[in-house]
């Protein structure tokens, strides 16, 4: 089974799709739209039970303002985003359904949609904003790598020489500081934040906290060839031969045809 997704590289399509992920509302659609699969869903129906949901009420107590707020938000906020991650698909201007797309076949990200998960909403908005950056599933896959916390600086230089395709002997000193400094500014606390990482900003020390939520194929390095294209790109999911009864997303980036 293959899926079309967004214009760009592998990259692109994992950023686009984990920060789809990464609201809580966006969520809610989803599990709607999911129960209500394979039929299609209104984007009126929709936006009532989003009020119903968001605010906590039955459909009965919602006022005029709560429906139209939901609908201007299902309609250019909420749905737009889906559709461009893949996750839905519209039939018409106010029908949509759920896309053909491999996150449904994932594990734990089916459970997350269906709400069968133990994890709280910012939990989940924390994990997948973390998630939705190139740079911070790289720095994810090195420490995953280890079994020991590492020094912030030898962590900057593998990424550096992952992100340059070359060797930490080879990549530049000025490099190595500029990820170490975006590190200890943006991406540390966000990964610390969301519980991804355990990080001694004190000591200068980083370690894989290995969060529940996560699936090691989320943070698995994509095909370096296939992210150096601009062209548009096909999302296959595969089965990992190595666990065939497992559902894993490995994106694998391909030139669409024309």
């Amino acid at each position: 089974m293959s899926n079309t997704g967004p214009s760009g590289s592998t990259t692109a399509v994992r950023d686009e799709f984990f920060d789809a992920f990464a609201d809580c509302r966006r969520r809610t659609v989803l599990r709607v739209v999911y129960q209500r699969s394979p039929d299609e869903l209104e984007k009126d129906e929709l936006a009532r039970h989003l009020a119903a949901v968001t605010m906590d009420k039955r459909p009965a107590e919602m006022t005029d303002d709560d429906y139209r707020g939901a609908l201007v938000d299902v309609h250019h906020r909420l749905v737009p985003s889906l559709t461009d991650a893949g996750l839905l698909e519209p039939v018409d201007d106010e029908t949509i359904v759920l896309g053909d797309h491999p996150a449904f076949d994932d594990a734990l990200l089916e459970g997350i949609v269906s709400a069968r998960h133990d994890a709280d909403d910012a939990t989940l908005d924390a994990v997948f904003r973390a998630l939705a950056a190139d740079r911070r599933r790289t720095i994810l896959s090195i420490l995953a790598e280890e079994d020991r916390p590492l020094e912030t600086e030898t962590l900057a230089r593998r990424v550096a020489a992952r992100e340059a395709e070359t060797t930490e002997r080879e990549v530049a000193r000025e490099r190595v500081d500029e990820v170490a400094t975006a590190f200890v500014h943006v991406h540390g606390p966000m990964l610390a934040d969301a519980s991804l990482v355990d990080y001694d900003a004190e000591a200068g020390r980083v370690a894989d906290a290995d969060h529940p939520v996560v699936d090691p194929e989320w943070i698995r390095p994509g095909d370096a060839a296939a992210t150096a294209t601009d062209k548009s790109v096909t999302v296959e999911r595969h089965v990992d031969d190595a666990a065939p009864t497992t559902h894993q997303l490995i994106y694998r980036a391909q030139p669409r045809s024309p």
